[in-house]
């Protein structure tokens, strides 16, 4: 009999004779809807379908058959008697119908009472023996465990019928009928027959269509693994007869077959469907199997999917990790009794970790691929088994090192490094990844195995999760190993751009040269590394920020983004020894000594600072050393802040070339000395001041002179600190000397009408008036000697500039729609001195203004100048009011 030439047909051909078979059984013609039983499985013996297109086809028979089954079991033996049936159908014309006939008769006759079960199955399993075609006999055999199911199970209860009588009731307990092991071999024996179908069919057809039919069979595991599913289930809790009797069998079988595709699936499933404790009980014979199988076979995944496993079964238990780990070691020590060969102690961490050395052993060429997931995994088990455990974690990580140096070390294939990546982070949101940072040596040294730009990467999510943890570094062994792990972000790359001297001037690398950017990440990083070291005793938090500062010196001019960390450091500790000095007067001593080296450390990192970095770190530099001569001075310690303004000198006459950098230097210089006491003691304050106005006077810049210099004045007229307890009138410590401040006003107007440009020599004439205004206001004549007859003086001088000045605006020049008008100024004067034009609308855009301010005129900056002595006139005027001596000014 042919079959249907498409799956289509083949689909029409079936459910028309699903539909006479009905019609056939209802009209109590078995015969004849045998006969259309056949028809139907004639379809599925096209060679030419897919196994998807015959698992489709598959579902429609097995249903029709389901209804035939149905009716033989009603109908016993009023109509007919199925042992005669079972006889009767044997003797069908094709083989494929016959034995689907025959599993449906037999199967019908099993739910028979005192029906011969054991001999029903033997002949069945041994008849299924005659179809060797791979698919066909796959779904055959399918067909044979989904209709004995039911009797082999452990839970379904025999339903009582009188003799003679057909039950349809819930199936027989095959347990009452067959023994157990006879249940447990039938199942295996079908699994056994299905697998070796399942790898035949691997060879089956052509050799270039290997590809598709590994596809096709990938489609058709789910048979195989039905098998197994039935056995977990007959098994129940029968953890000794799992061990004894399935286990062994199913591991040959898997092991005999050589097939990659059969043996990780076939593990992956007895991994998934048998209990956690079954898998307890026979770890190290599933792990000894691993060892057997074909070399081309994925260990890591078979072995992982165990793992997971265990990890799993911890978080399903409810009692706590010991008890769990008792759990293991009894039914773990069951088994080295029966396998002598297994070396075991109970512990779980041991079995897997001398595993690896086994696998190691036995497949020396296994890749990094497979190996390193297996690793992670272990260490994963290691941390939910044994949390606590670090050497667990160290044995691994140097397992892994020594793996890596084997396989090329730094020179490693660069599709690896995800791999090293995920295994050198696992840890990192786990609490005890600071312990493994600082107590395993071997985690080091496999980063360090890595390339510069993996080693980065890691090291920057180290610290982030460093720092989310808000750990606090006190050991220096810690910080050691820390500051090892980021040597990769510690250290430049480039030697030459090691230690350069200030004055080099070779090419450097912009990611390296600390002039390209004012930000670097990586190193900010470092910084705050800085701020996390802290210990209680002082001399322990010093000894690690030398430690600190010992690494950092190795960046070179990364110096610019670390040191000032470590210098603001030393900064804290001495304010923390001061208050510790005042507040145990019997270790004064002891504590002032402390104070002077930390003050000394500071000075090696200044030092330091300046030599690897240089002039493009000047600024930065001369800032740090002024800030720590204020704290020198407000400790009172005079001598010291003498040596660091000394060292801000320096710098500022050898390194500030920019003299817009040199005027913001000397007005940081005035405010930091301005608020220094100790230093009026061996006239080492009047040595700095004298110093400072002189290099003032001798930018390059005139307005920059002048202001600089009067900026310098109050560097002679000190005024109260209220946090330090001074307040004007009562304090009478004062360093004030009127007649210098009036020479630095002498001389910054001396300096401003020099100036050939009109415009800016009365606007700085105008800021002069200004603080001869404020030391008029602070201080009597006799003591600033600055009095009305100057400022009159000067009132006249800028009023004669600016008749000057506006009789040169009354020559018409071209007129400039941009600008506003004179009545209405648009420009204002920065403290150093540039012209800054305020936008009329936030649109504007930079290049806009920077163009207004190039053509601006004569005519738009009078306007500017006036209005600003008109509002210090107006000050003077409101002055009179509460003060007399203003009465004296002539405006």
């Amino acid at each position: 009999m042919s079959y249907a030439e498409s799956v289509e047909q083949a689909t029409h051909i079936i459910k028309q004779q699903t539909i006479l078979i009905q019609r056939n059984l209802a009209q109590r013609k078995l015969m004849d809807a045998l006969k259309h039983v056949s028809v139907m499985l004639t379809e599925l013996r096209n060679p030419t379908l897919t196994p998807k297109q015959y698992y489709e086809l598959y579902i429609l028979v097995y249903d029709a058959l389901s209804i035939l089954s149905l009716y033989l079991v009603e109908n016993h033996p009023k109509r007919h008697h199925l042992a005669d049936l079972y006889e009767l159908v044997q003797y069908a014309g094709n083989i494929l119908p016959r034995l689907y006939l025959m599993i449906t008769v037999g199967t019908a006759f099993l739910q028979i009472k005192d029906s011969p079960m054991e001999e029903i199955l033997k002949d069945m399993i041994e008849m299924c023996k005659g179809v060797q075609n791979p698919v066909r006999g796959l779904f055959l055999r399918y067909y044979l465990s989904q209709r004995t199911r039911d009797w082999l199970l452990p839970d379904t209860l025999p339903s009582e019928t009188k003799e003679g009588e057909s039950s349809t009731q819930e199936p027989k307990n095959g347990l009452e009928n067959t023994n157990k092991v006879f249940n447990v071999g039938f199942i295996i024996n079908n699994f056994i027959e299905m697998n070796k179908l399942w790898v035949r069919l691997q060879h089956y057809g052509p050799l270039k269509e290997r590809e598709l039919r590994t596809r096709e069979r990938k489609e058709l595991q789910i048979l195989i693994g039905s098998n197994l599913v039935r056995l977990s289930q007959v098994l129940e809790d029968d953890c000794e007869m799992y061990c004894d009797l399935i286990l062994p069998q199913l591991l040959e079988q898997i092991i005999q077959c050589r097939d990659v595709v059969s043996q990780e699936y076939l593990l992956d499933v007895i991994c998934q469907v048998f209990p956690d404790e079954f898998h307890m009980a026979t770890l190290s014979t599933l792990l000894e199997t691993t060892l057997k199988l074909n070399p081309d076979v994925s260990i890591n995944k078979v072995v992982s999917a165990l793992i997971t496993r265990f990890i799993g079964y911890k978080d399903r238990q409810t009692g706590d990790v010991k008890t769990i780990r008792e759990t293991f070691k009894q039914l773990s020590l069951k088994e080295s009794k029966k396998h002598p060969e297994h070396v075991t102690n109970g512990d779980l961490f041991f079995v897997l970790w001398k595993y690896l050395e086994q696998l190691i052993d036995q497949r020396p060429d296994l890749p990094l691929a497979e190996l390193f997931p297996l690793v992670q995994g272990i260490l994963k088990l290691s941390l939910a088994w044994y949390p606590d455990d670090i050497s667990n974690m160290e044995c691994l990580f140097n397992f892994t090192v020594k793996r890596s140096q084997e396989n090329g070390g730094p020179e490693m294939n660069s599709d690896c490094e995800y791999l090293f990546e995920d295994l050198l982070l696992s840890l990192s949101s786990n609490p005890i990844f600071y312990r493994v940072l600082t107590e395993c040596g071997s985690y080091q040294k496999l980063l360090s195995l890595q390339n510069v730009s993996l080693q980065k990467v890691v090291v920057n999510r180290i610290l982030d999760e460093i720092f989310k943890a808000n750990v606090r570094i006190s050991m220096k062994a810690h910080l050691d190993r820390i500051l090892l792990i980021c040597e990769s972000i510690i250290k430049v790359n480039n030697p030459k751009l090691h230690m350069l001297p200030h004055d080099d001037n070779e090419q450097r690398n912009p990611e390296e040269d600390g002039t390209s950017s004012l930000l670097n990440a990586e190193q900010e990083k470092l910084a705050q590394l800085v701020h996390i070291c802290y210990h209680n005793s002082i001399e322990k938090h010093v000894e690690l920020l030398l430690t600190c500062k010992s690494w950092f010196y190795q960046g070179g001019i990364r110096l610019r983004y670390t040191y000032p960390a470590v210098i603001a450091s030393f900064w804290k500790l001495i304010r923390k020894a001061d208050i510790k000095k005042k507040r145990y007067t019997s270790r004064e001593k002891r504590y002032q000594q402390l104070i002077k080296q930390l003050f000394k450390y500071t000075s090696r990192c200044l030092n330091d600072l300046f030599n690897a970095v240089g002039n493009s770190c000047s600024d930065m530099i001369f800032k740090l050393n002024l800030q720590t001569a204020a704290i020198a001075d407000h400790l009172g310690l005079s001598e010291i802040s003498f040596d660091f303004f000394t060292q801000a000198f320096a710098i500022f006459e050898e390194s500030l070339n920019d003299s817009r950098t040199q005027f913001q230097a000397i007005v940081n210089m005035a405010q930091v000395l301005q608020k220094t006491r100790s230093l009026y003691v061996d006239n080492y304050y009047d040595t700095l001041i004298t110093r400072c106005t002189l290099y003032g006077s001798k930018l390059l810049k005139k307005q920059d002179q002048c202001r600089a210099v009067y900026l310098c004045s109050h560097l002679w007229w000190a005024t109260e600190i209220p946090l330090i307890g001074e307040e004007e009138g009562i304090t009478d410590t004062f360093f004030r000397e009127g007649k210098r401040v009036l020479e630095c006003l002498q001389r910054s107007l001396r300096v401003a009408d020099s100036i050939m440009d009109n415009v800016q020599s009365s606007q700085l004439m105008v800021e002069i008036l200004n603080r001869c205004c404020y030391y008029f206001v602070h201080g009597d004549e006799s003591v600033t000697h600055v009095g009305t007859k100057y400022i009159n003086g000067l009132i006249e001088l800028i009023q004669t500039n600016l008749k000057s000045l506006k009789m040169e605006e009354s020559v018409k020049v071209t007129d400039d729609s941009s600008i506003k008008s004179p009545s209405s100024p648009t420009i204002a004067v920065g403290i150093d001195g540039t012209f800054i034009l305020l936008l009329s609308s936030p649109s504007a855009t930079v290049a806009t203004v920077s163009n207004k301010i190039a053509n601006l005129q004569v005519s738009s900056l009078v306007p500017m100048v006036t209005d600003y002595l008109e509002r210090t006139l107006r000050y003077i005027e409101d002055q009179k009011l509460v003060d007399d001596r203003f009465k004296a000014i002539i405006m």
